[in-house]
């Protein structure tokens, strides 16, 4: 079993993250995140928050309209840029970006053009289609789930189709299938429709409005409102925004890792034109910090900075984030350096000036000015006084950011607490590693930071009906919650307390807090740490403290600062 295969498991079956609508039969690329996975979305999203807006001074938030009109859109170039054309299988009726899609795959000496249908029901189906719409009269078998067509050759913008010459249709003989040099990425079928986006953007256009791409724009276009509503904002500072975006993706894949709706964490930051490029560095280091401060494996994240050809219309430098999943490596976060694109169009496009005045500059100026009797027209010395900011951006994905922390941080041990690799990791055998994930003894632990595990503590009785125990667990559980703000479970199940121990270690708890009849005498209880499993006994009232402790950003005795902020 692979590491993405053991955690979506685990993730299903412990209330992490779950298809939408299966009831329904499901809805591909749409995600509910259960009650741990909204509480672990909701600490990352913290996190980045506090990160980036309370351990500074310089950045303020906003949370702007997910609707936008189109000439937003239109003015940052998205419109323009980033409209994909779009065309839709006839078969399988999924729609796909023409430009990403494969060329046709030919069999057999390029005689024989293969449809592959995901089961032998759909192909049965397809082949009717086949038969009776698409290419009557043509020699067409079916072999378990794929229709062979024979292909008599290729031209340069069609396939020609041998006829089935026991057919008694009276099609000509040579069937021509348009051919524009890509099929259906999912199962090289030719059949497909023109392009539909021009169409619909045309039947639209009256009432047409989009779903956002990204929160960026919502930024810009409420530049010049912070600014007059915050006077004491001066340059360089930055807006940070956490919201969903929207976007056509031809390739749904890895779970919540690419979906046609995600959340983003993203921070523009603007900056003085001859501070961007110190900015664009200054701002790559601290949020490389940030990421391995929350990560474990610091080997699994790098940066890799963008080729000149990979870059957006809009920037001049950007460096990707990424993370080694089970697949590869994967992009988890942008830092661009965007320049002046964006304020310049929207100026541009509205007339309103969306620029910077350092105010003491200017004074600076009119005091010289008022003292010598002679007017400063020096293009540099104006040009430091009145600009149109550029701007640094920090572009994070909330839901990759929750997908490749819990790889990370998920560990799989044997009955010694001996980690055991996945199929791929390490140097023992595949085969002997997928056997022993899931034999006897094995269990999972998800070491996440105890700031983004989303239960905090779980609480104990020895005897889960005994009610003097319960009583006292429920006392501390209480004194967390208002003392802490944080989430804890009560565990009570009629099973052992190492087992519930092995349950709360699978789902990233720190702390576990256990009640027993000593506890009601003397008021000390055992409390164990998720990670190295010791076990310690203290005071109930201690309890409180210690976990405090632990959640700081910097704990108390510990040996070193890390790299965060």
């Amino acid at each position: 079993m692979s590491a993405m295969r053991h955690l979506l498991d685990l993730c299903k079956r412990r209330g992490f993250l779950f298809q939408s609508a299966e009831i329904h039969g499901g809805l591909r690329g749409a995600y509910d995140y259960g009650p741990l996975g909204v509480e672990l979305k909701r600490n990352v999203s913290q996190e980045w928050w506090n990160s980036m807006v309370y351990q500074r001074s310089d950045v303020v938030g906003i949370d702007t309209a997910i609707i936008t009109p189109p000439a937003v859109l239109k003015t940052s170039g998205h419109v323009d840029q980033f409209t994909d054309e779009m065309v839709d299988s006839r078969l399988s009726k999924e729609r796909f970006r023409p430009d990403k899609a494969p060329a046709l795959k030919l069999v057999d000496q390029d005689k024989v053009l293969p449809i592959s249908a995901p089961d032998k029901v759909t192909a049965k189906v397809w082949e009717q289609d086949i038969r009776t719409q698409f290419a009557k009269g043509a020699l067409i078998t079916r072999k378990g789930k794929e229709i062979l067509l024979q292909v008599e050759r290729m031209e340069k913008d069609k396939i020609v189709l041998k006829r089935d010459n026991t057919s008694t249709t009276s099609e000509p003989t040579d069937l021509h299938i348009p051919y524009h040099g890509y099929v259906d990425p999912n199962s090289n079928s030719p059949f497909l429709t023109t392009s539909t986006r021009q169409l619909v953007d045309k039947t639209l256009h009256p009432s047409l409005t989009y779903l956002r791409p990204e929160t960026a724009q919502g930024v810009f276009i409420n530049y010049a409102t912070v600014q007059r509503s915050h006077p004491h904002l001066k340059i360089p500072f930055g807006i940070a925004q956490i919201g969903k975006s929207f976007r056509n993706e031809i390739r749904l894949e890895h779970a919540i890792f690419r979906t046609p709706e995600f959340e983003q964490m993203e921070l523009e930051f603007f900056v003085a034109p001859w501070q961007a490029e110190e900015q664009f560095e200054s701002w790559r280091k601290f949020r490389m910090d940030w990421w391995k401060y929350y990560g474990r494996n610091h080997d699994r994240i790098r940066e890799r900075p963008h080729a000149q050809d990979e870059l957006a219309h809009y920037s001049s430098g950007c460096v990707d984030v990424e993370y080694l999943f089970p697949w590869g490596w994967g992009e988890v976060e942008g830092i661009a350096n965007r320049g002046d694109f964006d304020l310049s169009k929207h100026s541009e496009a509205t007339g309103i000036k969306l620029q910077y005045t350092d105010a003491i500059l200017m004074q600076e100026r009119q005091v010289r000015e008022k003292a010598t009797g002679v007017k400063e027209t020096s293009v540099e010395v104006l040009a430091k006084e009145r600009f149109t900011p550029h701007v640094v951006e920090s572009s994070c994905g909330l839901n990759r950011a929750m997908l490749a922390l819990m790889l990370d941080a998920m560990e799989v041990v044997d009955e010694q607490g001996k980690a055991i690799p996945f199929p791929g990791e390490g140097d023992n055998n595949n085969d002997a590693n997928d056997t022993s994930i899931v034999s006897k003894g094995v269990r999972t632990i998800m070491k996440l930071h105890p700031r983004l595990a989303p239960v905090k503590v779980g609480i104990m009785p020895l005897i889960s009906n005994n009610k003097d125990l319960v009583e006292l667990c429920t006392g501390i559980s209480q004194s967390l919650r208002q003392e802490l703000q944080v989430n804890v479970s009560l565990e009570t199940q009629s099973t052992t307390i190492g087992k519930r121990y092995y349950r709360m270690d699978e789902i990233g708890t720190p702390w576990c807090v256990t009640v027993d009849f000593e506890s009601l005498q003397d008021r000390m209880v055992t409390i164990r740490e998720r990670d190295t499993g010791e076990q310690r006994r203290v005071s109930a009232e201690e309890v409180v403290e210690i976990v405090r402790d632990g959640l700081r950003l910097h704990p108390r005795g510990s040996s070193s600062t890390s790299n965060q902020q």
